[in-house]
This record gives C-alpha cells, sequence and structure tokens, in this order.
C-alpha cells in the first residue's frame, strides 16, 4: 500500500510545486443549471466531527460583545458585513478563471500533514469555474434542483467578492461540510452547526420558501460568522501574536483548522483537538480537483485517517 502510495503522490508533487497550465482548449466559463426541480429528499451530507467546534479558549471574550476574536469586528447581523483584513488578502483573488483544472483522475487524493508549508501552494488551486463544474456535476446534481444550486453559486459568489475570501475556499468548505445538500441536518460539536457550512452557533438552515435568501444567509454565516461565532473571515484575520490561537497569518489552512476544532495546533495541522483529522487535507485536495471521493477508492483512506471508520 506504501509503495502505491508513493507511485501514486508523485503527479502530484510536480502539481504542488506550481499551477499546471489548464489543459482545456477554451477558457473555463460560468456553471449552466439544469431547469429541473430534480433532487433527492434528504438531510443526508455532514459527517461526525466536521462543522465549527466549540471555541478552545483560555480567556474566552464575552460572546455579546459587541467584537469578537483579537477585536475584530463583527456586525449585529450573523457577520454581514464583515471582511478579510491584514495578511489574508495577499491571496484572495477575485478574477474567478485563475487557477489550473485539477487532478486528472478526479478520485486522486494527496496525504497532506503537518505545518501549512506542507500544503499546496495557491496558484495550484482548481480555477473556481471548473471546481464549481466538478462538485455541480458529481454531488450537487443529486441532492439540489437546478434553482438551488443556481442559488448556491450566486450565493459564492456575492459573499466572496463582499468578504474578500475567495470563492475556492467557500466552495471547498461547503462540500466538505454538507455535500452540498441545502437541505442538511444540523450537528452539535459543542455549539450547534447549521446550514450548507455547520457554521457556528447562530447559523441558519435551509428555508425552500425563502430559496435564495436561506441560501445566501447559509453562506455568510460559515464565511462572516455569526453573531455568536467566528467563520473564516474571522480566523483569516486572526494576526495578532496576543491572540487566544496565536496568529493565522492570513492563512487558508490554518484558518481551517481553527474553524473546525476551535484552536489551532500550527506543528500539525491534522492534529484535530476533538474535530475531524483528515479536515484541512480533504479541503486542500478539494481545492485541487479531489470529487471528495472517500470509501471508494484506496488514495484516501491510505492515509490512515480517523474517519476510515466511515468506511
Amino acid at each position: 500500500m506504501l509503495a502505491k502510495l508513493i507511485l501514486a503522490a508523485a503527479p502530484l508533487l510536480a502539481l504542488v510545486a506550481g499551477a499546471p497550465a489548464p489543459t482545456a482548449s477554451a477558457a473555463p466559463k460560468p456553471p449552466t443549471f439544469p431547469s429541473n426541480p430534480d433532487h433527492l429528499n434528504t438531510t443526508t451530507g455532514a459527517r461526525p466531527g466536521q462543522g465549527a467546534h466549540q471555541l478552545l479558549l483560555s480567556n474566552p471574550p464575552a460572546l455579546n460583545s459587541s467584537r469578537f476574536h483579537n477585536n475584530i469586528a463583527l456586525s449585529a447581523q450573523d457577520g454581514i458585513g464583515s471582511v478579510v483584513t491584514g495578511d489574508g488578502l495577499a491571496w484572495y483573488n477575485g478574477d474567478f478563471t485563475v487557477g489550473g483544472s485539477g487532478y486528472q483522475d478526479p478520485n486522486y487524493y494527496y496525504c497532506f500533514r503537518g505545518i501549512k508549508e506542507n500544503f499546496p501552494s495557491f496558484n495550484s488551486w482548481m480555477n473556481f469555474y471548473t471546481m464549481f463544474d466538478l462538485n455541480q456535476f458529481h454531488t450537487m446534481v443529486n441532492y439540489d434542483s437546478g434553482p438551488e444550486q443556481g442559488a448556491i453559486y450566486n450565493a459564492i459568489v456575492q459573499v466572496s467578492q463582499e468578504a474578500k475570501v475567495d470563492a475556492r475556499l467557500i466552495l471547498a468548505v461547503i462540500m466538505q461540510e454538507s455535500s452540498g445538500n441545502v437541505r442538511v441536518g444540523c450537528t452539535n460539536n459543542g455549539v450547534q452547526n447549521c446550514g450548507l457550512m455547520q457554521a457556528y452557533a447562530g447559523s441558519v438552515s435551509y428555508d425552500p420558501n425563502n430559496m435564495a435568501a436561506s441560501i445566501l444567509q447559509m453562506v455568510r454565516d460559515g464565511t462572516q460568522g455569526t453573531s455568536q461565532g467566528p467563520g473564516y473571515v474571522q480566523w483569516i484575520s486572526q494576526n495578532s501574536e496576543t491572540s487566544y490561537a496565536g496568529p493565522t497569518q492570513g492563512n487558508p489552512y490554518q484558518a481551517a483548522r481553527g474553524y473546525n476544532s476551535g484552536s489551532i495546533n500550527f506543528a500539525d495541522l491534522s492534529d484535530p483537538k476533538g474535530a475531524t483529522d483528515s479536515y484541512v487535507s480533504d479541503l486542500a485536495n478539494r481545492l485541487l480537483g479531489w470529487n471528495g471521493n472517500t470509501c471508494g477508492n484506496n488514495y484516501w483512506t491510505s492515509c490512515g485517517w480517523a474517519g476510515n471508520a466511515w468506511c
């Protein structure tokens, strides 16, 4: 198995070192959506240990404070208006055509572990349009109607531009947390997590009578935070040495560990602290073109993640 994994990893090492030129002959284009209402009426999609976990703070700020996380301002309305500051702006890219075409085999998975430098460079990520197509046709089409798929896309685009969080990261988190299923149920990891991004307490679930607005709010909850706790904006903007978790330096992989675990072991981003050990590696692979397949191949299971019990 080890030999197989080493051989399988060889193509990726070149990919991580630098972004390959897209293989498609034409420039990537925005996705299209079916007009039919077909979908599986299910609340499945979330796995155990995912979602925003309870914050592991030594001196927690008051949750009803008007300011949260190293004095990063949150608006009174579920994080709307929160924008990345500091180092996180260096890797944000609002051009949805920038990036590669992804793994040649969308089932492929590489075992990323350790410090942030062991994770793929940002210029090796897929472009957003191709990444959305991959997840739409592989997963979303099963759970969401055409209009719901379109509403997810619109929400990601809008929140990404407003919050200055790369749309590809938002999409990766959505697929990781809920499989893109707008009807996903709530989970509880010390706090209740609801919605497409299984966001912090105060997050909302899907309202079929208010489709676009509720989907937009779910994406805002996970990206911009809720009135009770942080989203990716706050974790990415965690820049102070005196902050409870230490500075993420705007790094999305470190922010992802904080979002999932409520705290960060900067020496090992696969240290789950009671959450999901594969979480950051999963996001990294999604950003490179993995389709989320875990149990149907040997790539993911060969990493020895604790979640292998799911298979």
